[in-house]
């Protein structure tokens, strides 16, 4: 169940649940029913259940997200990609409305130049969301990043927090960073390991310096 805080209300738009794999019926039952009491719409699974999640939410209006982990073969970079494409086509025919796709930063240039041809049929009524941990980003790449999000027409960023390295981390400054350069219609979703303190410092900095953004701002809580 969602750890909540005094940050949070229970009908909070802006939570998200991230869901690990679930191997017994009862759990999986267990959890869909959590999802739908709670008022949450969006979720995050793995690939393993994500039939058997949507065949309890197909019905509510429920987001279903699947995620990947784009680390290629830098030397065979474009059956990489095909094999990422595959997987991508097979699990939107099994209830997925979109996918995260995480991946370093010293992949993302060669991953959209590469996605962005099969883009259109491959996300066919279906959301792309690029998942990235912001300490990888240095302040000059947001142009870049914000161009080629653009381009592919996507969902949302997704910044993640591995390794959280409290000051040194600098987690503040990079996202001041990343919301002066904004520049995409998107979402902003975080997965910050369920650490209170760090998205109370999100939400005061998007409310400060890009209030817009505050409607397309989510949070991915551990289920």
């Amino acid at each position: 169940m969602i750890e909540m805080n005094e940050i949070f209300n229970d009908s909070d738009k802006r939570l998200a649940l991230w869901c690990d794999n679930v191997n017994d019926t009862n759990d999986l039952a267990g959890m869909a029913d959590y999802i739908i009491q709670s008022g949450i719409d969006m979720i995050s699974v793995p690939p393993e259940i994500v039939y058997n999640i949507w065949t309890y939410l197909e019905r509510v209006g429920i987001k279903i997200f699947t995620r990947f982990v784009f680390a290629p073969d830098r030397k065979n970079m474009d059956s990489c990609i095909y094999e990422l494409a595959q997987n991508i086509k097979n699990i939107c025919k099994k209830g997925a409305n979109g996918v995260q796709i995480f991946m370093e930063m010293r992949d993302f240039e060669k991953f959209a130049e590469k996605i962005s041809v099969v883009r259109d049929d491959l996300f066919f009524q279906h959301d792309l969301c690029v998942a990235i941990d912001i300490q990888d980003i240095d302040v000059h790449n947001w142009k870049n990043i914000f161009e080629k999000l653009r381009n592919l027409h996507a969902k949302a960023l997704v910044l993640t927090l591995k390794e959280d390295m409290k000051n040194r981390s600098d987690f503040v400054g990079r996202v001041y960073g990343m919301l002066q350069n904004w520049d995409m219609d998107g979402e902003l979703h975080f997965i910050l390991n369920n650490n209170f303190d760090r998205m109370d410092q999100v939400i005061r900095l998007v409310e400060s310096e890009k209030p817009e953004l505050t409607e397309r701002l989510r949070f991915f809580l551990d289920y």
